[in-house]
């Protein structure tokens, strides 16, 4: 088989794998839960450098809805939680004080303040589960046109270079495209149906929150 063909079969394939990752980085920032690729694009601005988040904070994760930002310097807090806020509006923010026990060289417990702002993904009520499931069929749908279009412009690329190969390089030439189309076609769907299970794990877990308070506000009412 010609060397062009297996080229651009390759190319077709790298062509499929990156429209898939565009698409997984597009539903992540799709916030439900706290997807540490949310926080890549984020730049402070720091004594007039700017600077990505990682390079000036730390960050933590204790559940799955939520960071913990940890300045390396406190006096970056306020330019730190206007960076994440330009970029991500819904996030939550609160500041924060732990205590944590530093030990001196002398061995004596030594209390000290560590400052930070946790970051909680919001809720998915209602108005916002319907908005997330909108938003991601939308890209779904995007995603999927782009890849029918890069399947069918290879496709015809494909077909004009395999003309005078034999019957029997064609048909494993096109059985091989079709276990390509099906692998990246299948990891695409996958994409999709774990967003839509995490909208709406998050969503029932809104309702049962609402249920608990409710019960709650009854119960204090007929005390």
């Amino acid at each position: 088989m010609k060397r062009e063909i297996i080229k651009e079969f390759d190319m077709l394939g790298d062509a499929l794998s990156t429209l898939n990752a565009q698409f997984a980085y597009r539903l992540m920032n799709l916030c439900v839960k706290a997807e540490p690729v949310s926080l890549l694009s984020i730049e402070a601005m720091i004594e007039g450098e700017s600077q990505k988040l990682e390079e000036c904070s730390q960050i933590g994760q204790e559940d799955d809805y939520s960071f913990q930002v940890y300045p390396n310097y406190d006096g970056d807090i306020p330019a730190l939680a206007q960076a994440i806020f330009k970029d991500h509006p819904e996030f939550k923010q609160e500041f924060k004080t732990m205590q944590v026990d530093v030990s001196t060289e002398e061995g004596k417990s030594d209390m000290q303040d560590v400052h930070y702002i946790q970051v909680t993904m919001p809720e998915v009520d209602d108005n916002r589960y319907d908005v997330l499931k909108n938003g991601v069929k939308v890209a779904y749908d995007e995603n999927k046109a782009q890849m029918e279009a890069v399947s069918a412009k290879y496709d015809a690329k494909l077909a004009e270079l395999s003309a005078g190969e034999s019957d029997e390089d064609v048909k494993k030439l096109k059985a091989a495209r079709d276990k390509q189309t099906k692998t990246w076609y299948e990891q695409r769907d996958a994409i999709y149906n774990d967003k839509l299970k995490q909208i709406e794990d998050a969503h029932v877990k809104w309702q049962s929150n609402q249920k608990m308070e409710k019960i709650t506000r009854l119960k204090g009412v007929g005390q």
